[in-house]
């Protein structure tokens, strides 16, 4: 992990990093329900490259890559601003790997970055489109309930069904979004730890992540969010729910943390994990049952009575 480079290597590596990148744009513009997973590892290439290349040579990577996606879409448009936001988190995530920041300070960080960059990118847009920001959002927002009110109609959903469920989507839209990019983050740092350990680099920060605890005054946080749900006011609970929505994610990592760290203590065989994980993934219990996993082990502290338990 260097920015000093044999330049020959240099090429044919940056070479790879882009048609990975491509692959993954025809993936998701060819076979748009199997795009929706791949997108899920578009930052993998570019923070792959930039611990391997340095920051130079996956800035190389980040450009190209982004140029050929305006013209694989023939021009701007808003959904290229997630994509880009995908490319940058994974140089925003390489930057604080290198710089072995905790993996708390690596999200947070890469969060800041990433929406920063979206906000120059979008604003930028905004000019060159000579339209405000809210319009940009409303006509976005207008063709997609379009879209989903005619797929609600062939499943047989009522119109007033339908607009109870735009109006649910509206609400939890921030806490959803922010939910959806902070698991993309910890996914791709996942599989990035799995990658440095089969070539035999171990980052300190990545070392323990089943050790991963939220901090204590999170829990406060969530007690006094949720007393802000029964409040009359509707600002309060819309700023609550997608607070909530955000904070549930982090403890389901807390969750995964401890599930992961008994199957490592007790060497739990590779198809049991893979079932495990298959049914919290799959099941909405079993995933309510980690969060709440992660939630109370801040008082109990599940991975403590384990090994006392081996002792």
């Amino acid at each position: 992990m260097t920015d000093t480079i044999t330049p020959p290597f240099a090429v044919k590596e940056i070479i790879i990093g882009i048609s990975l990148c491509i692959l993954i744009f025809t993936i998701i513009f060819a076979f748009p329900l199997l795009g929706v997973f791949a997108l899920l590892f578009l930052p993998l290439p570019v923070l792959f490259y930039r611990l391997k290349l340095g920051r130079n040579s996956s800035t190389i990577i980040v450009a190209v890559s982004f140029i050929v996606l305006l013209v694989m879409t023939r021009g701007l448009a808003f959904d290229i601003l997630y994509f880009g936001s995908l490319l940058m988190t994974g140089f925003f995530l390489g930057e604080c790997i290198e710089r072995y920041l905790s993996i708390e300070k690596t999200m947070i960080l890469t969060g800041v970055g990433v929406l920063g960059s979206a906000l120059i990118a979008f604003m930028l847009y905004t000019i060159f489109q000579g339209q405000t920001m809210a319009e940009i959002v409303s006509d976005y927002l207008t063709r997609y309930f379009a879209l989903t009110a005619q797929l609600y109609k062939d499943m047989g959903i009522e119109q007033g069904q339908i607009k109870m469920l735009n109006s649910a989507f509206l609400i939890v839209l921030p806490g959803m979004f922010a939910t959806s990019f902070l698991a993309t983050m910890w996914m791709n740092i996942l599989i990035m730890k799995k990658l440095l350990l089969r070539k035999g680099i171990q980052l300190k920060p990545l070392e323990n992540l089943n050790q991963y605890k939220a901090p204590d005054y999170l829990v406060w946080i969530v007690i006094v969010l949720g007393i802000l749900l029964f409040l009359p006011m509707e600002a309060p609970k819309y700023v609550s729910i997608n607070c909530l929505i955000v904070l549930m994610l982090v403890y389901f990592f807390q969750g995964i943390a401890v599930v992961s760290f008994f199957f490592q203590s007790k060497r739990s065989p590779t198809a049991l994990k893979v079932f495990c994980y298959s049914l919290i993934a799959v099941q909405l219990y079993f995933l309510i049952l980690v969060i709440g996993l992660g939630f109370f082990d801040n008082w109990i502290n599940f991975r403590k009575l384990g090994t006392q338990k081996e002792n």
